[in-house]
């Protein structure tokens, strides 16, 4: 029986929008090893949503959300984003690989900000461990979202 080795902080976040081209190449890298069987990724993107209530535009309509502006505890968060790796990597064995991208900075509506990819011989693993992280991810970092209004003012943002 092999023993589980602990994984070294791995730092998560980038500034500015998740581009697609890293995740092509990020795919690329690992449809060479022929361990995996197979690939899930979940990825984030800043929703224009409506919201009601005090901010609206100038016509009095529910102003739409034109960016989120993403701020860490950035220690506080790789910490914790390590812990969580090894948790995955306890349930899921033989997943072979987990990587968490975060963006930080102002990210516009349609944009990219929150990746996470696993790969694993078989699929349910992989599906099964992209899905847990994402969970932990949200209620556990201490990331913090502030939603830009189009016209002005924001609200901070709930992760669900």
């Amino acid at each position: 029986m092999s023993e589980v080795k602990p994984h070294k902080v791995k730092d998560i976040f980038l500034e500015g929008p998740i581009d697609p081209a890293f995740i092509a190449a990020s795919i690329a890298k690992h449809a060479t090893r022929p361990d995996i069987g197979a690939h899930e990724i979940f990825l984030g993107q800043v929703r224009a949503d409506l919201r009601d209530g005090q901010l609206t535009t100038d016509n009095g309509l529910p102003a739409p959300v034109a960016a989120i502006e993403y701020t860490a505890y950035r220690d506080m968060a790789l910490e914790r984003m390590t812990a969580i790796r090894e948790e995955a990597f306890a349930k899921w064995p033989e997943m072979t690989c987990l990587h968490v991208h975060h963006s930080l900075g102002v990210i516009k509506a349609g944009e990219l900000c929150f990746m996470v990819f696993a790969s694993a011989p078989h699929r349910q693993a992989a599906r099964q461990a992209v899905a847990w992280t994402v969970d932990r991810i949200k209620s556990e970092l201490p990331i913090f979202g502030k939603e830009i209004m189009e016209g002005g003012g924001y609200v901070w943002k709930a992760n669900f």
